[in-house]
C-alpha cells in the first residue's frame, strides 16, 4: 500500500495551520480557534491536512492547559518571593513553543507527517 502524497496546496495549508496560532499572542483564543476551524472544514477532504490540524489543535489545547495551570500556581504559591524565576522561565517557554511550532510548520511544508512531543491527544 502506498502512503498518501500531499499536493502543494495541502502542504502550504499544513504549514499555515502550524504558524497561524502565533496570532494567539495578540488575540487569546485564536491559537485554538484557527486549527479547530481548519480541522472541522478539511478533515473529510484531506487526510494530510486533517492530521496536521489535529496535531496543532491538540498541541494548542495542551499548551493552554499548561499556561493556565502555570498562571494559577504563580498567583497562589510563588508570590513575590520567586518572581525572578517566573521572569526567567516565561521567555524560555515561549522560545520552546516557537521552536516546536516552526519545526512542525517546516515538516508540514515538506510533506512529512509530524507529531508534537508531550502533547495530550484530546482530539482524535
Amino acid at each position: 500500500m502506498q502512503e498518501y502524497q500531499p499536493k502543494r496546496d495541502e502542504k502550504n495549508l499544513a504549514m499555515l495551520v502550524h504558524l497561524l496560532p502565533f496570532l494567539g499572542f495578540m488575540m487569546p483564543g485564536i491559537n485554538i480557534i484557527i486549527p479547530l476551524i481548519i480541522w472541522l472544514t478539511q478533515r473529510d477532504k484531506s487526510p494530510y491536512i486533517e492530521h496536521h490540524s489535529r496535531e496543532e489543535l491538540n498541541f494548542q489545547i495542551t499548551l493552554s492547559i499548561i499556561v493556565c495551570a502555570w498562571i494559577i500556581l504563580n498567583m497562589l504559591l510563588i508570590g513575590l518571593l520567586l518572581l525572578p524565576l517566573v521572569i526567567i522561565t516565561a521567555p524560555l517557554i515561549i522560545i520552546f513553543v516557537f521552536i516546536f511550532m516552526v519545526r512542525a510548520a517546516i515538516m508540514g511544508s515538506r510533506g512529512i507527517y509530524h507529531k508534537y512531543p508531550l502533547s495530550l491527544r484530546l482530539v482524535n
